[in-house]
């Protein structure tokens, strides 16, 4: 785990990682720029950091939406803004509760 440049961290919390990247990890994606809000949530914009990829095929940037559609549902979405891609058209109703109205918090 620490030779990867994870952090180890025994716990009790249930279903918890023990062995994590930590924030400043140069494995992953950063905020690329401010959120955007949209009229169901929040749109930002991921860029890949520079280490070597973990897992290959890595696309920057990618686009992060979340939507709040209940008061107890969230949607995330995590897309490539330049390649379209099939989608399953799934019709979902949602009212587009405001984060102030949703049972859950967003960070």
């Amino acid at each position: 785990c620490e030779a990867r440049g994870c952090t180890w961290c025994a716990t009790d919390v249930a279903n918890a990682p023990w062995c994590f990247f930590p924030k400043d990890s140069p494995y992953g994606y950063s905020l690329g720029g401010n959120a955007e809000k949209t009229a169901k949530g929040w749109r930002v914009t991921l860029n890949r950091r520079q280490a070597p990829s973990l897992f290959g095929n890595d696309i920057s940037p990618v686009m992060l939406e979340v939507e709040f559609q209940t008061r107890d549902r969230l949607r995330f979405r995590v897309y490539d803004p330049n390649r379209e891609r099939f989608e399953v058209p799934l019709k979902i109703d949602s009212p587009g509760v405001t984060a102030e109205e949703a049972n859950y918090d967003v960070e």
